[in-house]
C-alpha cells in the first residue's frame, strides 16, 4: 500500500524499516519500500493479520496470492479435463484419406467456362517483355514450364490483338514464384457481371442452431474455371522465353471474384453450406448433424472436380472466424481483431496525441450518445494554460470512449450492399486504417513499421499504409470497388500512372494492389481523424500482419555493382541539394512549390516519383546522380558515340537529374567524333538559275567521259542547244579552242559557267575569258549540281551518243534531230529558240518552216520559268532549309571520311549558299551542305585530323 493509505488506516502501528526488501513488478522494474506493517483486515466477520509493504507511490493496496488463498478470496483447481484435440485429430485424418482426391497437390477444373467481354470502344493493347535479372531467370522459366504442364498457360505462335506484361510474387517464406499477368489495360475495357456477394449476416441465416463449424478452402480458386479460346487469347502477356496465354481464369482481372462466386453459388445450390468466393463454411447442430453435412459438401465438390486447401480448412470446431467475424454456438460475434487497434490503444501522454484522439472522436460524434458529457475531462486538458495531468478520472473516460466506439450503435456491421471507403495514414513510425461504410466504422487496424520501414520515404510510408489496409480489411473489399482516401496528394497522381514510371519499392506495393478494383482521392490530414490517430498510437507488430501472398518482384531491374553504389552513396552524401532534397522526401513534400529551397524546386514536378533507397535517391527505375558525377556518367553513356538521340534514350532509361538533356546535347554536340562522323547535310531548296534573256548569252560547259574517250559538251542556257566535241587531250588550250569555234558561230556569250577542272581554273582560260569578254563563273567543289544545265547535258549526250552506238546510226544525225524536237507542248525546240527556226533534216517539211520567224522572248522566258518552278515544288517536298553560317563561326568540312576537318568561316562568296571556309592556313569555297556547324570546345578545334581536303 501507499504511504498516504497507511496514514490513514494505520492503528498505532510503527512502520519498520526493512533495506533488504526489494519489490520487482511484472515488467521488472523494481519498486523501492518505505518499510513494512501488519494490519488487521475483516472479511466475513473474520478478521486477518495481514503483513503490507508500504511504498512511496500512490498506487491500489493490493493482496498477495497466498493472503488470497488464506482469506478464501481465490481458489485453485487443478482438476484435468478431457479434451477433443485427438478425437478431433482422428476426424480431420479420416477425412483426409476418404477425400485424399480433394486435397491433392493439382489444380481442379469445375465444369464452367469464363467467356470475357470487352467494351466496344476497347483499344487493344501490346507490352514488350519486362527484364529479368539473370539470378532469376531461370525460375521463372521453371515456373512457367510447371504451370504449361499444369495445364494453366500455354505457349502463343499466333497473332494476339492484346498482349499484358508479365508479374511475379515471391511465395511467403519460399523461395519459389507465382506468375500472372500485370492486368490494368484489360481491366480498363472487361465488363463485369457486377454478380452479388453474400453477407455475412445471410451466411449465418442459413445456419442457424449450429454449433459446430467447418471451413474449406478452394485451391488456386480462379485456375479452377476455364477460358474459352477467345478469351485465353486476350490473356497473352509476354516474356523473355515468348508469349503465353492462360487456359485458366487469371488472378488480377476485375471479374474474377464475382465470376468464381457465381460459379461456385450454382455449383452448390441447396447444399448444406455458405460460400463467399473461395471460402465455404458448413455447421450443423451438433457433431452428428455437422459431419453429415460436411461430407455432401465433400461429395459435391468430388462431382465437380473441385480441389482444397489442406493446409487453410478447418474441420470440426466449436467456433470458426469466417470473413471478419466469428461463428460460435452462442451465434454471430464481430471479430476482436477489428477493434483490436482501439481497445489496445495507450492513453494519450500530451496535448497533441490528446487532441488527434478528440478529433478522432469528434468525427464520430453523430453515432456517440453523450458525447459531450464523456468526453468533457478530456477537453478540460486542450484548454490554454491547464497543467497537463493525468488522473483516474481522466483514463476513466478514455476507456469508455474507446469502449463506445468500437462496440454498436458507433461500430456498424459490415453490410455488403453498401459503399465501402478505406481512409489510411502513416505516420513516422506506424500505419493506420478505418473501412467505413456511409461515414461510420466497420473496423480499425493499425500496426508499427519495421526499422527498414521507419526509414522508407513518406510517399512509400503512404502507400504501404493503403496496402496494408487492404491486406487488412481484404474480406470486406475483395471483389467490391472501393474508394480509399489519403492525405498525400503525390500518392494519387503516382497510382494513376503506369507501373513501370514507379520507383520499384512503390512497383512491388502497387502490384500487390492490383486484384482490387478502387479510386483513391486527396483528402486534407485535418479531416483524417480516424487514420491518423491510429497510425500515431499503433498496437500490432508488423509480423502480425505479413499478407498471404509474398512481396510482388519487380522484374526490370537495374543492377548496380557494389562500388559503383559505395561510390553514389558517398557523393550522394555529400552533395547539400541532394542530402536536403531526401530529407523532403521521406518528411513529405510541401503542397506549395514555393515552399521549398530554391534549389529543390527543380525536383518539385517529379515529386510523385522521387524515393529514396539505400542512401541514394530515385526517380522511378532511374537514380538521380550527384551533381559531381553527372560529367563522369555522361561520357559513360556516350562512349560509343552512338549519337544524340540514342545517348538521350539510352541515359533517359537509367539516370535523372533536372538538367540531364541539357548536358547531354552539349557534351554530344562539342564532341569532335561524333562530328566528324556525322553525315552530310540534307539537301537544300532548289536554286533556280536566272533565265537569260536571249538566246547563247548565258552558256555552260562541262567534260564527260564516254567509251574511253573525253568530250567537251557545251549548251546554251536559253535554247537547250548542246553542241559536243571529243578532245583529243584535257588541257586548257585543247577546251579554249573547242570553245572559240563554238563561240564564232553563234557569239561571244555574256556568261560562262563551269565546274573546278584545272582546265577551266588556269590562267590561260582567265585570259581567254578577258579576250573574248565574258564572265565565268565557277561551281562549289563538290557540289556537281550548282552546274546542273551542263550536268543534264552530258547526261543527254551520253544516251544519244551509247543508242547511236546500239543501232548503228550516225551520230550527228541524231543529234540534228534532236535539236528540232520540242521540248514539251508548250515550248518550242532548241533550234526554233536558238536560231527562230527549225532546221532541215531528212523528213519532208514545209519551206516555210524554214523561213526564220520572229519568236517572242518575254513568252518563251515565261514557259520556261514555269517549267522549272514545277521541278522545283517537286524537289523541295522533302528538304529544310540549312541556317545561315556566320563569319567566324567554328564548322567542319565534309570529305569522303566524313567531317573531318576543322575551319573558321572566312566569308560568303558571291554563288549562292558558298562560303569560304579556312583550314589550317589554306582557304576552300564550300556549298553550305558540306559545311557543319560545330560547339567543339577550343582545345579540339584546329588540331584534329591530317586528311587533306581535294
Amino acid at each position: 500500500m501507499s504511504l498516504q493509505t497507511f496514514a490513514q488506516v494505520k492503528q498505532d502501528e510503527n512502520l519498520q524499516v526493512s533495506r533488504h526488501v526489494k519489490l520487482v513488478a511484472y515488467g521488472g522494474e523494481e519498486i523501492q519500500t518505505a518499510g513494512s506493517t501488519v494490519l488487521s483486515c475483516n472479511l466475513s466477520d473474520q478478521t486477518y493479520s495481514l503483513q503490507f509493504y508500504v511504498v512511496q507511490k500512490n498506487v491500489q493496496p493490493l493482496l498477495g496470492l497466498s493472503d488470497c488463498l488464506r482469506m478464501g478470496l481465490i481458489s485453485l483447481n487443478n482438476a484435468v479435463h478431457q479434451v477433443s484435440v485427438k478425437e478431433n485429430s482422428s476426424f480431420v485424418q479420416q477425412l483426409n484419406t476418404e477425400y485424399a482426391d480433394l486435397f491433392r497437390d493439382e489444380i481442379g477444373k469445375l465444369p464452367i467456362t469464363y467467356c470475357m467481354k470487352l467494351d466496344k470502344e476497347a483499344q487493344p493493347v501490346v507490352r514488350p517483355a519486362r527484364r529479368i535479372p539473370a539470378a532469376m531467370q531461370h525460375k521463372v522459366k521453371a515456373e512457367l514450364e510447371r504451370m504449361v504442364a499444369m495445364g494453366v498457360i500455354t505457349p502463343v505462335s499466333e497473332p494476339t490483338d492484346w498482349v499484358s506484361s508479365m508479374v511475379a510474387t515471391h511465395k511467403k517464406n519460399s523461395d519459389e514464384i507465382r506468375l500472372c499477368i500485370d492486368p490494368r489495360d484489360l481491366n480498363k475495357f472487361l465488363k463485369r457481371p457486377h454478380h452479388p456477394m453474400r453477407t455475412v449476416e445471410e451466411v449465418a441465416a442459413q445456419m442457424p442452431n449450429s454449433t459446430v463449424f467447418s471451413v474449406l478452402d478452394a485451391k488456386s480458386s480462379f485456375w479452377q474455371i476455364g477460358l474459352d479460346h477467345k478469351s485465353s487469347l486476350l490473356t497473352t502477356f509476354s516474356t523473355p522465353f515468348g508469349r503465353f496465354r492462360f487456359l485458366r481464369m487469371p488472378f488480377g482481372i476485375n471479374s474474377a471474384s464475382e465470376i468464381f462466386q457465381r460459379a461456385m453459388e450454382q455449383i452448390f445450390a441447396g447444399y448444406p453450406c455458405a460460400v463467399i468466393v473461395d471460402d465455404i463454411i458448413v455447421g450443423g447442430n451438433g457433431e452428428q448433424e455437422h459431419d453429415a453435412n460436411l461430407r455432401k459438401v465433400l461429395d459435391r465438390a468430388r462431382e465437380v472436380n473441385l480441389r482444397l486447401n489442406p493446409q487453410k480448412c478447418k474441420f470440426r470446431l466449436s467456433e470458426v472466424s469466417y470473413v471478419g467475424h466469428i461463428f460460435t454456438s452462442k451465434g454471430l460475434q464481430p471479430d476482436s481483431a477489428k477493434t483490436k487497434a482501439i481497445t489496445e490503444m495507450p492513453a494519450p501522454d500530451n496535448v497533441t496525441a490528446l487532441q488527434g484522439l478528440l478529433g478522432m472522436i469528434n468525427y464520430l460524434g453523430k453515432f456517440i450518445p453523450n458525447l459531450s458529457e464523456l468526453s468533457a475531462p478530456l477537453r478540460e486538458l486542450t484548454c490554454k494554460n491547464t497543467e497537463w495531468c493525468w488522473f483516474k478520472q481522466h483514463q476513466d473516460a478514455f476507456e469508455v470512449l474507446k469502449h463506445r466506439i468500437s462496440s454498436p450503435p458507433t461500430l456498424k456491421y459490415y453490410d455488403v450492399l453498401k459503399p465501402v471507403t478505406l481512409t489510411c495514414d502513416a505516420s513516422q513510425f506506424g500505419l493506420g486504417a478505418a473501412c467505413l461504410q456511409e461515414g461510420a466504422p466497420v473496423a480499425y487496424a493499425s500496426r508499427t513499421l519495421t526499422q527498414t520501414e521507419v526509414r522508407y520515404a513518406q510517399i512509400e510510408k503512404e502507400l504501404l499504409a493503403v496496402v496494408f489496409a487492404c491486406t487488412k480489411f481484404n474480406d470486406y473489399i475483395y471483389g467490391k470497388q472501393i474508394h480509399i482516401e489519403t492525405d498525400h496528394q503525390p500518392l494519387v497522381t503516382i497510382l494513376n500512372k503506369p507501373i513501370h514510371t514507379a520507383p520499384a519499392r512503390l512497383q512491388r506495393m502497387m502490384l500487390r494492389l492490383q486484384k482490387y478494383n478502387f479510386t483513391i482521392t486527396y483528402k486534407k490530414g485535418k479531416h483524417m481523424f480516424l487514420a491518423d490517430t491510429l497510425s500515431r498510437s499503433p498496437r500490432d507488430s508488423p509480423d502480425e500482419h505479413t499478407d498471404d501472398g509474398a512481396d510482388f518482384e519487380v522484374m526490370s531491374v537495374q543492377h548496380i555493382s557494389s562500388s559503383r553504389l559505395k561510390e553514389l552513396q558517398t557523393h550522394t552524401a555529400q552533395d547539400p541539394v541532394l542530402q536536403r532534397l531526401c530529407s523532403i522526401i521521406k518528411s513529405g513534400w510541401p503542397c506549395s512549390q514555393s515552399k521549398l529551397p530554391t534549389e529543390s524546386r527543380e525536383y518539385f514536378p517529379f515529386r510523385d516519383e522521387l524515393t529514396v533507397d539505400e542512401d541514394i535517391l530515385m526517380k522511378g527505375q532511374r537514380t538521380v546522380i550527384p551533381e559531381s558525377l553527372r560529367s563522369e556518367y555522361i561520357t559513360i553513356i556516350h562512349r560509343v558515340h552512338p549519337g544524340l538521340d540514342v545517348t538521350k534514350r539510352r541515359a533517359r532509361g537509367i539516370v535523372f537529374w533536372p538538367s540531364l538533356t541539357k548536358d547531354i546535347e552539349k557534351e554530344v554536340l562539342s564532341c569532335s567524333v561524333c562530328n566528324s562522323m556525322k553525315p552530310h547535310q540534307q539537301k537544300e531548296p532548289l536554286h533556280l538559275h536566272h533565265i537569260p534573256d536571249l538566246p547563247w548569252s548565258s552558256v555552260a560547259t562541262d567534260i564527260f567521259e564516254w567509251n574511253g574517250q573525253h568530250y567537251l559538251v557545251l549548251v546554251d542556257l536559253y535554247s537547250g542547244w548542246f553542241e559536243i566535241d571529243l578532245l583529243r587531250d584535257l588541257s586548257s588550250s585543247t577546251v579554249i579552242t573547242k570553245l572559240k569555234r563554238h563561240f564564232s558561230v553563234h557569239g561571244s556569250p555574256h556568261k560562262v559557267f563551269s565546274d573546278n577542272g584545272t582546265q577551266f581554273t588556269s590562267q590561260q582560260f582567265k585570259e581567254f575569258a578577258a579576250a573574248w569578254d565574258f564572265t565565268h563563273t565557277t561551281s562549289s567543289p563538290e557540289y556537281p549540281q550548282a552546274n546542273g544545265l551542263a550536268e543534264r547535258a552530258v547526261r543527254s549526250a551520253k544516251h544519244l551518243m551509247e543508242k547511236s552506238k546500239r543501232d548503228g546510226s550516225d551520230v550527228f544525225q541524231n543529234l540534228l534531230n534532236l535539236r528540232n524536237v520540242p521540248r514539251d507542248q508548250t515550248l518550242c525546240s532548241p533550234a526554233e529558240r536558238l536560231m527562230s527556226r527549225q532546221t532541215r533534216t531528212s523528213l519532208p517539211i514545209s519551206k516555210s518552216i524554214l523561213v526564220p520567224a520572229s519568236k517572242n522572248n518575254v513568252a518563251v522566258k515565261n514557259q520556261i520559268s514555269k517549267k522549272r518552278h514545277c521541278q522545283k515544288t517537286y524537289y523541295d517536298k522533302s528538304i529544310r532549309t540549312l541556317r545561315p553560317l556566320l563569319q567566324g563561326e567554328v564548322v567542319r568540312l565534309a570529305t569522303s571520311k566524313g567531317h573531318d576537318r576543322i575551319g573558321l568561316v572566312k566569308q560568303l562568296c558571291d554563288e549562292p549558299r558558298s562560303y569560304l571556309v579556312e583550314v589550317e592556313g589554306r582557304e576552300y569555297r564550300r556549298k553550305l551542305k558540306h559545311i557543319l556547324p560545330v560547339t567543339e570546345p577550343p582545345s579540339q578545334k584546329l588540331d584534329h585530323s591530317e586528311m587533306s581536303l581535294p
